[in-house]
């Protein structure tokens, strides 16, 4: 397992939180700092964030 994910400047280790629209992921960082990423592949990236244990603060269940 990977703690860095192709085109995205931050590892694993720094992230906290996330919510997605559309293909525009705003994520949290743990020093309090937030980031914007457009991911080409959506749902792979989310299921990357998962599979390291990134909370989604989504309340209802997405379709990807």
């Amino acid at each position: 397992m990977t703690d860095t994910y192709p085109g995205f400047d931050y590892p694993v280790q720094l992230l906290r939180k996330f919510i997605c629209a559309v293909d525009i992921f705003t994520v949290l960082l743990k020093d309090g700092g937030i980031i914007h990423h457009r991911a080409p592949d959506p749902g792979h990236f989310r299921k990357w964030l998962l599979k390291h244990g990134i909370e989604d603060i989504k309340l209802d269940d997405a379709i990807f």
